[in-house]
């Protein structure tokens, strides 16, 4: 995968650092941002994954609206902030799926052991950022705005998931033409009303949606009857949900 030299500096900042801000929208003070630091570790694919309590205050911001932001500096500029580099990166909050849970954890508790009595308190879920787009300062003028999937390799998780490969075209291809099917699946499917609805990932077992009402990015997760490991197998797998959503339409009339 070719890579921008702004989406490489990226890539490389977020490699080396180890934690960050995560803002998110606050659930009790309605359109106000909260702030928490935020370790993180990458997947493959570049793609950070946190590790956050049930009662933490932006556990509940994320679950209430999924938007949320992750600002990571550079620790050897804290002394002159302004002159390092620093990322912004917009995104969604979601569970980390089930097929990349027991991989996730390896890598996580790699970086951070202290972590494993996090995960045997049974109160912890690791997420993961799905990025929209990144804001990044390289210093002083050198300021850019990069895409979000200019830093992921979807693919380098094949042995993880046999979907990998197809995320972004799976994706872009339901969100180009396909959007009403997902507002349709996300209403009837997941009980959730939406005025517009976007999938954001996909894998195996299932795809994750973001649908918005009323300005609220509520994140959904609707599951596939059984896995499926190729793109035909995921156009099945779809039509057969968008007809079952359409059936519940016609009962509920």
């Amino acid at each position: 995968m070719k890579v921008s030299k702004e989406a490489g500096d990226v890539k490389q900042l977020l490699a080396r650092e180890r934690s960050g801000v995560l803002s998110t929208l606050s659930a009790k003070e309605a359109g106000w941002p909260f702030g928490s630091i935020t370790p993180y570790a990458l997947l493959e694919t570049g793609e950070p994954i946190i590790l956050i309590s049930e009662i933490a205050e932006h556990t509940r911001n994320v679950r209430h609206d999924a938007r949320v932001s992750l600002l990571v500096q550079d620790s050897g500029s804290i002394g002159k902030p302004q002159a390092g580099a620093r990322v912004t990166m917009l995104g969604y909050a979601m569970p980390l799926p089930a097929s990349f849970i027991d991989h996730g954890r390896s890598v996580y508790t790699s970086l951070f052991p202290d972590s494993v009595d996090y995960f045997s308190a049974h109160d912890f879920t690791l997420y993961m950022i799905v990025t929209t787009q990144i804001r990044y300062i390289g210093g002083f003028g050198d300021i850019h705005w990069v895409a979000g999937d200019a830093v992921v390799d979807y693919g380098a998780a094949a042995d993880i998931d046999p979907l990998a490969a197809h995320v972004a075209g799976v994706c872009g291809h339901m969100n180009e033409d396909h959007a009403d099917s997902l507002v349709l699946m996300s209403e009837r499917l997941a009980g959730t009303r939406a005025q517009s609805a976007r999938m954001i990932r996909i894998d195996s077992r299932g795809f994750d949606v973001v649908a918005v009402q009323d300005g609220v990015h509520k994140y959904l997760r609707l599951t596939f009857p059984g896995p499926v490991s190729t793109a035909e197998e995921t156009r099945v797998a779809m039509v057969n949900l968008v007809k079952q959503a359409r059936s519940v339409a016609l009962e509920n009339k």
